[in-house]
């Protein structure tokens, strides 16, 4: 066979039944838009507007038109042309990101978590940026910065540091204007912007069906620049959704559906990805899981109605692990589930580093996580078959009894597999004579190995300045 492997968790009447219910919670009972200029919009564009609950319907046909109208492939741009991606993924592969909003960074000279700093943080987009297997840096949350702008200082960081395409999500209603003007500055203006975004925008859902003033301007600012909007359903099974695989799955979309409703009514065409970050709340703890099975299948069968109903490229919650280390946990996790979503359909695999479920950001992680890219990638691929793959010259002229370790036939597909640098494939007495290193120990020496070769993004001096001033203009103006 050739091409990617894909899983089907529901049947095409399953599909179509969660398809109906998504049209008429969206028509008969609509979303709670908590912003007036939002309502205000929706209310011109034709859809029906209660200005004093709030709540939003949105006809069927405005629906269907705006499945019309959005993209089934969209290019994320990043500052350098060989970090623009076609998503979906032209070769059937999928692409990945880091994890986004961290406020704990694992140091792995002393094996303990403190808080992000600018430093750190700047490292870790550099990381990014030199890791073949990770395509895009989500924005963290530096600690030593006013708490008020930190998104602000946070994007400030990511485009001095990283030329790969950044996600990015406002902290505050305040904030998002000078997010923008940060990008404007760094691209040179409007113009400069529209032409290459440099990322995604993930407005959220407050979940269940609810939208913020934040989220909303986010919204009308990317898609002003024609910016890809990654609309995210934060849906915690069992707390604010359905305690139900099915009745997630249900939700999260019609979340994301009310929001690539709004974005093809502000900018028909706009680039937009359905983005499923949804967790399950355990009963037992109250915390929200992020790695557990349970959690990922809901994700996996979302992505496979969203790309066949929605026929949007999509993004999951995907290199989740609940593990606060580096251990057995988090390698199962991580390379189950993102193998289990992109089987599913999705496009874009999120959370790279993360460890400890929402909490922490690991570069050791990070460096792991790279590899088990590689390694995912090559199952998701599948079986290359032609008639040369086959090898019937080479069986038979082996014979019984024979070899193949001469044949050019070797010699030309023996460097096609994955062979992961940081796995071990050497003889005992080599692992013994080594140190007898295990994984965790071998990705901490390669990622000292790669500090050496971290630097920041080479920008012009005028472009630096401005992108400065424009974060102490925020601080200024948002800080008590």
């Amino acid at each position: 066979m050739s091409g990617r492997l894909s899983v089907e968790l529901l049947s095409p009447s399953e599909m179509d039944s969660i398809y109906e219910k998504c049209l008429t919670i969206l028509s008969t009972y609509g979303v709670k838009v908590d912003y007036e200029k939002g309502l205000k919009f929706l209310d011109q564009a034709g859809a029906q507007v209660d200005f004093k609950t709030q709540m939003v319907k949105f006809p069927v046909d405005m629906i269907e038109a705006a499945l019309k109208t959005v993209p089934h492939e969209i290019t994320v741009r990043g500052g350098l042309d060989k970090h623009d991606y076609v998503v979906p993924h032209p070769e059937g592969s999928f692409y990945t990101t880091t994890c986004v909003q961290t406020m704990l960074y694992h140091n792995p000279d002393n094996n303990e978590f403190e808080d992000v700093t600018q430093d750190s943080f700047a490292k870790w987009c550099q990381l990014t940026d030199h890791l073949p297997q990770i395509d895009i840096c989500a924005i963290q949350t530096p600690m030593d910065v006013p708490r008020e702008t930190a998104d602000i200082h946070g994007l400030n960081i990511q485009l001095q540091n990283t030329s790969k395409p950044l996600m990015l999500l406002a902290y505050c209603f305040e904030s998002v204007p000078y997010l923008f003007d940060l990008m404007l500055a760094r691209q040179g203006g409007e113009e400069g912007l529209k032409e290459r975004g440099l990322l995604m925008v993930n407005p959220t859902s407050l979940s269940p069906l609810v939208y913020k003033d934040m989220d909303m301007e986010e919204l009308f600012l990317a898609t002003k620049y024609g910016i890809p909007v990654a609309a995210n359903s934060l849906v915690v099974t069992g707390g604010t959704g359905p305690v139900t695989t099915a009745g997630t799955v249900l939700l999260t979309s019609t979340e994301i559906l009310a929001m690539l409703v709004m974005s093809q009514l502000m900018n028909p065409g706009n680039p937009f990805v359905s983005t499923v970050f949804n967790t399950s709340l355990d009963m037992m703890t109250g915390s929200a899981l992020l790695g557990d099975i349970n959690t990922n299948l809901s994700r996996a069968a979302a992505a496979q109605f969203i790309k066949a109903k929605f026929k949007t490229p999509v993004e999951t919650f995907s290199y989740m692990s609940d593990s606060y280390s580096c251990d057995g946990q988090a390698s199962v996790e991580k390379s189950l589930m993102p193998t289990l979503d992109a089987l599913g359909g999705s496009d874009i695999l999120y959370g790279a580093g993360r460890l400890g479920g929402t909490t922490c950001a690991s570069p050791v992680q990070l460096v792991i996580d790279n590899y088990l890219t590689e390694i995912s990638r090559q199952f998701v691929a599948g079986v290359k078959f032609d008639e040369d793959r086959l090898a019937l010259d080479q069986i038979l002229e082996a014979g019984a009894g024979g070899n193949y370790l001469t044949m050019e036939h070797t010699r030309d597909y023996c460097r096609d597999g994955v062979h992961p640098e940081l796995f071990n494939q050497i003889g005992l007495d080599t692992w013994k004579a080594t140190g007898k290193k295990n994984l965790y120990d071998r990705a901490v020496d390669k990622y000292k190995e790669i500090q050496k070769e971290l630097k920041p993004q080479d920008l012009p001096d005028d472009v630096v300045k401005e992108m400065n001033s424009i974060v102490k203009k925020a601080d200024k103006a948002m800080c008590s």
